[in-house]
């Protein structure tokens, strides 16, 4: 009997057609004595069915039971490791715990093909593979690529290379292909002709009309002159779904980067969406990765132009939903993990003008971050000199070897630095006299005088940041290292962070919408380059209520900056000041309106909490609820234990005056004053570490 494996892969047969020189290059390597090539390289642009060969050739290998392993690189980090790592999971029972990943592939018997699809997700270790991975492999094994980029000219006048690959672009249907596909998906005849005028034999075009069609066999196609077919067909497509749902669910998937099933059901507020997302699985404009479902390009353009002028409402909702799932797991996660959340919400902003042209949101692949070593500094002082000139390679020089300094760098497949970060910890510079850089001595000198930096605070100069071939210019690497320095915004006890950009008034609307203020007194030029610092005091707007207002630009819900700068702002407390603060607090615990007075309802640990838009009555609330949670921190702590029945009794359900208080206590009113005092200043010593950190 057949399994339901065999039955998908004869349904996916029966509808595939053309690439007949294609698949044909491919079997004859199958069935050849020798291989006549190692690698087949499939190029083409989004939407022409590179996936889809793909697939079928795995197809293939499977009925001619020739061993196969496949690999989406979307799902796989641009890193020599990363990749051998997605080999030995392909690998599955054909190689043992610690093995070697090639000596398993060494030790494989007849013809084995690796597959790997998305190829440009890798292309920072296209190097790499081309030099060490590919020569590395046993004569018997095949590699297919497809991509969407042609193979770089290191292939291409490589001599060796050029014997032993094969190159393919794919492109558009021919109409005779095209009706052959039609009629596969069983679309009568007289629908045939509109739609290739309709389609022009676009891959992606023609399987979303068959979709169309069997839900909707009366629908008509008419020739549009439109280039943007597929827009087109999928504005059709998402006004005709099972249900509002169903609608919703696609819009949902369109919104975020990857969707998955816990992501959806949250959005969508229900408890099981396993329907909604397996019926989204089957659609053709939807893949499915290892970490979820993700739309075509092209499909979650369409989707998200139609959403926002549809019902721009809904549109707000869906984005404030997500936002909300984000700003939860970026509680959850650290490292690697939260950088991935902080992509996937920063992605939620990337159809906003002021943002859209300042990254690049179709990545071509991830480089490897890392911390600087010293065989990294000769290449690092050659890109310096080269883009910004020897003032500034004096400074990095400087910065290079002083201890409060670190250099973080992005790494290309053979491990050389393509692009690095010099960040300054300026709190580490406070005993320093003068600064041999000039640049970063009026930064201190600015902090002095109107930041005034509390113990424990600290400060983030981010000096120079480039990329080795585009210097500041919008790229991936460009992109990649602002999402390490947004990373770096959550570190705990950071209080100001400056960032240097070169030509400032071209980054004005992205750091003007990321709430990043331009120091004009901190202008210099460099190499007759002019050069700028955008600062931000997250004393007085944390992490969480930064994302908060991101969120509200990013759905239009705050466009008046006026109105901004109404919201309440946090209030920067000297510790003096602050343990002043919590001893009135305390005093005044059951007085209302006395505490809305009180500079802690306006305190960073209680704003982080309640928020911005929060209430009189609710800021009140969350003080009082922080300091009795600090109050049952000192009932159970060992050494604290002794002050809670004075602090209990004097604050919190009192008994009277002191005098009445200490006799209730059973206490000589001297040793209850000292209590009341080091029960007092412990309270606020707890809740000093909560607002640095």
């Amino acid at each position: 009997m057949a399994s339901i494996a065999d039955l998908l892969a004869k349904a996916r047969r029966r509808s595939f057609v053309g690439r007949e020189k294609e698949i044909q290059l491919f079997e004859n390597q199958l069935t050849v004595p020798d291989f006549d090539f190692i690698l087949l390289y499939i190029y083409g642009a989004g939407g022409e069915g590179k996936t889809t060969l793909l697939k079928h050739l795995t197809e293939i290998c499977s009925e001619q039971k020739v061993r196969h392993l496949t690999l989406d690189a979307r799902e796989v980090d641009a890193h020599p490791a990363a990749f051998l790592e997605a080999v030995r999971t392909s690998l599955g029972k054909s190689i043992h715990a610690g093995q070697d990943v090639f000596e398993a592939l060494g030790q494989l018997d007849g013809r084995t093909v690796v597959f790997v699809d998305t190829y440009e997700k890798i292309s920072p270790i296209d190097d790499w593979i081309r030099t060490d991975f590919l020569p590395m492999l046993p004569s018997n094994m095949f590699t297919v690529v497809c991509g969407r980029n042609a193979p770089s000219v290191a292939w291409l006048s490589d001599a060796g290379w050029k014997m032993l690959m094969r190159t393919v672009q794919l492109r558009s249907f021919s109409d005779a292909e095209s009706e052959e596909y039609l009629r596969r998906r069983n679309l009568p005849e007289e629908k045939i002709k509109p739609i290739l005028d309709f389609t022009h034999g676009h891959p992606l075009a023609l399987s979303v009309v068959a979709d169309i069609y069997e839900q909707y066999p009366d629908k008509n196609f008419t020739p549009d002159e439109s280039p943007d077919v597929v827009r087109t067909l999928l504005q059709l497509f998402v006004r005709q779904v099972p249900s509002p749902m169903h609608r919703a669910a696609l819009e949902v998937c369109s919104i975020v980067n990857l969707l998955t099933e816990s992501l959806l059901a949250e959005v969508m507020g229900v408890e099981d969406a396993s329907e909604l997302f397996s019926w989204m699985c089957g659609l053709s404009f939807i893949s499915i990765g290892r970490e979820g479902l993700y739309p075509h390009d092209i499909a979650r353009e369409a989707l998200c132009a139609d959403l926002k002028w549809r019902h721009p409402d809904w549109n707000a909702e869906l984005h404030a939903r997500s936002r909300q799932y984000y700003h939860r797991k970026l509680k959850e996660v650290s490292g690697e993990s939260q950088r991935k959340v902080l992509f996937d919400l920063i992605f939620l902003h990337r159809t906003i003008p002021a943002i859209k042209p300042f990254f690049e949101w179709q990545e071509t692949g991830s480089f490897w971050v890392d911390v600087a070593n010293s065989n990294d500094l000769p290449v690092l002082r050659e890109i310096v000199l080269h883009l910004e000139g020897e003032e500034s390679l004096a400074a990095f020089d400087f910065w290079a070897k002083h201890p409060a300094a670190q250099i973080w760098v992005w790494r290309d497949g053979r491990k050389e630095a393509n692009a690095f970060v010099l960040k300054i910890n300026g709190h580490e510079l406070t005993a320093e006299k003068k600064l041999t850089d000039p640049v970063v001595q009026k930064i201190m000198d600015y902090q002095a005088k109107n930041l005034h930096l509390r113990q424990g605070e600290q400060t983030a100069i981010f000096r120079m940041w480039m990329a080795k071939d585009t210097h500041q210019q919008v790229s991936a690497l460009q992109s990649s290292i602002f999402l390490s320095i947004v990373q770096y915004y959550f570190t705990p006890g950071l209080a100001v962070s400056f960032l240097e950009v070169v030509m400032p008034e071209y980054w004005k609307p992205v750091m003007h919408y990321g709430d990043l203020s331009h120091l004009s007194e901190l202008d210099f030029s460099a190499n007759g380059t002019p050069f700028g610092f955008y600062m931000h005091d997250w004393r007085v707007r944390p992490p969480l209520a930064w994302l908060d207002l991101l969120g509200k630009r990013e759905t239009g819900n705050i466009t008046d900056l006026e109105a901004e700068s109404q919201q309440l702002q946090v209030v920067v407390l000297s510790e003096t000041e602050f343990s002043e603060s919590v001893a009135e607090a305390l005093r005044h615990f059951h007085n209302n309106n006395q505490l809305i007075q009180n500079p802690l309802v306006r305190a960073k640990f209680v704003m982080s909490a309640a928020g911005g838009d929060a209430s009189d009555a609710e800021r009140v609330a969350f003080l009082k609820e922080k300091i009795l949670a600090v109050v049952k921190e000192i009932e159970e702590s060992l050494l604290d234990g002794k002050y809670h029945r004075v602090l209990y009794r004097s604050f919190v359900n009192p008994v009277g005056s002191q005098e009445k208080t200490a006799d209730f206590l059973n206490m000589s009113f001297s040793t209850y004053r000292r209590y009341l005092s080091a029960g007092t200043q412990r309270v606020a010593e707890i809740l000093w570490g909560w607002e640095l950190g």
